[in-house]
């Protein structure tokens, strides 16, 4: 992505997360079902984050957050995703064992890093948006 007015390029933040767990929970008969992940974040070492996967459609707008705990090595996230990316990430994840671990990727708002690249959001109680959603599911 480049910036138009002054010819840059922009630097896109995104977290890279790799997949512990996984549930699908249901917390009353009229609930809908929503999915939740459990995952490492590469950037920020030794911190657990939490995602909770709703179907609802965000045409405008992020499609979710993530917050970092100011206590705690702990993160949750939650995001908005269509109907059929709902669907399609939880066939993935109710596939037989995966060969390797999934990882999800989250475009998100803006963030600082150390000197050597680290994210400096463990214990911060920072929150940012999250715009965008990719995920990599192995199959072999």
């Amino acid at each position: 992505m480049r910036d138009i007015e002054h010819g840059k390029p922009i630097k896109e933040f995104s977290l890279h997360l790799t997949l512990l767990s996984s549930d699908i929970i249901k917390s009353g008969m009229r609930d809908t079902s929503k999915i939740s992940v459990s995952c490492d974040i590469s950037e920020i070492p030794k911190v657990n984050c939490t995602i909770i996967f709703s179907r609802q459609n965000q045409d405008l707008g992020p499609i979710g957050s993530i917050k970092f705990s100011k206590n705690r090595p702990v993160a949750s996230a939650f995001v908005n995703l269509s109907e059929i990316s709902f669907d399609e990430l939880k066939d993935l994840l109710c596939l037989p064992n995966s060969p390797r671990p999934a990882s999800f990727f989250l475009s998100t708002s803006r963030y600082l890093e150390g000197n050597n690249g680290e994210a400096t959001m463990r214990n911060s109680g920072l929150s940012l948006e999250i715009y965008d959603l990719s995920w990599r599911y192995p199959v072999l």
